[in-house]
């Protein structure tokens, strides 16, 4: 059986393109370079969905809360050899009034039913949290300053929870890549960029981390 890895995700995982609102094709999005990399004996699943957040509910935008939908969506595609989740942007967004560590509270939460399911139903699955690269909001109503400032601040928080919940972990914010015209959602090349460097750390994992 194939290894079957699921990108759970925002709009990033979706593959919104900034200015258009369309998606970019399988082949760009980094779950189609995940793919390519890894190639044939790996399948990747992408769970992504435009405006989702960690644990806040969204009244502009509703149904968007992972929390409220992690189970059915892990469930529905167990057996799973990775997760990969890359989330936090979204909850920066002004009307959520919540702060850095608050949306760590919120990874937290997903963290711990994440890991309650996999356990319940037996899966050695292993979970590599991934740290949304900063952003710079350019003319968007839902973002400001703070949100910035916040974006910037989850690779450490992040940082924490994989080491206390034993994920393997990327901060996406290391790895200098450019974003959209909205100063939001990732480029082209960024998309290549990220879906290399997971696909590089998965191949590490399966030699011993070496």
């Amino acid at each position: 059986m194939k290894k079957r890895i699921l990108c759970f995700g925002d709009s990033n995982t979706w593959g919104y393109i900034a200015g258009k609102g369309t998606r970019f094709s399988e082949e760009e999005r980094y779950t189609g370079i995940i793919a390519r990399e890894l190639g044939e004996d790996y399948v990747v699943i992408e769970e992504g969905l435009n405006g989702r957040t960690t644990a806040f509910s969204d009244r502009i935008e509703p149904q968007r809360c992972a929390l409220e939908h992690i189970m059915p969506i892990l469930l529905s595609q167990l057996p799973l050899d990775y997760m990969a989740i890359m989330l936090g942007t979204n909850d920066t967004k002004t009307h959520f009034h919540v702060n850095a560590v608050e949306i760590g509270y919120g990874m937290e939460e997903l963290l711990a039913n994440v890991f309650y399911i996999l356990k319940r139903w037996n899966s050695s699955a292993k979970v590599l949290l991934v740290a949304p690269t900063s952003i710079q909001p350019v003319d968007d109503p839902m973002f400001n300053q703070a949100s910035e400032v916040k974006s910037r601040q989850l690779g450490t928080i992040y940082k924490g929870l994989a080491n206390e919940y034993g994920c393997l972990y990327l901060d996406a914010g290391n790895l200098n890549m450019n974003l959209g015209v909205d100063g939001i959602h990732l480029n082209k090349e960024s998309h290549k960029i990220l879906g290399n460097e997971i696909a590089t750390m998965i191949k590490e994992e399966e030699n011993g981390g070496i």
